[in-house]
């Protein structure tokens, strides 16, 4: 690599990420995926990546994938409550139309 330093591969903040989603803090949330994005643009805006070892780039990627199919899921089972919440308010609504 000629005296180039690799860059660092920056660490998903997991834990506080999932802690933030789970306590309902979304904006926090949102920071700490935007740090990190910023982060991993950083550390990879200049790297020549046919020169980096791939295997801490991977596990990385791993753990992003992870997170991101639990927020599918939640997204998933949020729109699911929120269509049967559509419903109830429907029976609700045609209920006290019947029966007023």
């Amino acid at each position: 690599m000629s005296g180039s330093v690799s860059p660092t591969v920056p660490a998903l903040p997991e834990a506080d990420i999932r802690a933030a989603m789970h306590a309902q803090q979304w904006e926090r949330a949102f920071e700490l995926l935007a740090d990190h994005d910023r982060a991993l643009r950083e550390a990879l805006g200049s790297a020549d990546l046919s020169q980096l070892p791939s295997a801490p780039w991977r596990e990385l990627l791993d753990q992003q994938a992870a997170l991101l199919g639990d927020l599918v899921a939640l997204r998933d089972e949020t729109a699911e409550i929120l269509a049967r919440m559509g419903r109830e308010r429907r029976g609700a609504l045609a209920y006290r139309t019947f029966a007023g």
